[in-house]
């Protein structure tokens, strides 16, 4: 995901599968070294003592890229809202790609839909985005 000149945003690309833990980890690191050392990474830690290892894991994987792991608040439908609204006033746009027509699909079902994968990962892309520092006074 990236943000336009025009404040929109877009959605460059997905990745999307059920893998092994080993191809999973395949999977991200060659998607890593396609986007550039310039972009930075977020994968969720789950919760408990599986999702630290599983996120230690990728983090030595992705070693020589800004990779950070990230421990979401709330529930996927909570942390979707700010994404949720963007999408609804079409300021979310798409990349052509083989990818869209599943991602679209899971998006008009949301929260119903089966899966909650992709709109989990693009809502969290759009707040990682969206951030905004805090100045702190001593």
């Amino acid at each position: 995901m990236a943000k336009l000149k025009n404040g929109r945003w877009i959605i460059l690309d997905v990745k999307r599968g059920r893998w092994s833990t080993e191809e999973r980890e395949r999977i991200i690191k060659s998607t890593a070294f396609g986007d550039g050392e310039s972009v930075f990474i977020y994968y969720e830690q789950e919760p408990g003592s599986g999702g630290k290892e599983s996120a230690q894991a990728t983090t030595l994987n992705l070693a020589g890229f800004s990779a950070h792991a990230d421990l979401p608040k709330g529930d996927k439908v909570y942390r979707a809202d700010p994404y949720s609204v963007q999408v609804n006033d079409g300021n979310i746009q798409l990349l052509r790609g083989d990818w869209i027509s599943e991602f679209i699909d899971e998006h008009r079902h949301f929260p119903n839909s089966t899966y909650k994968d992709q709109v989990d990962s693009a809502s969290g892309a759009f707040s990682k985005l969206t951030a905004r520092k805090v100045a702190r006074v001593w």
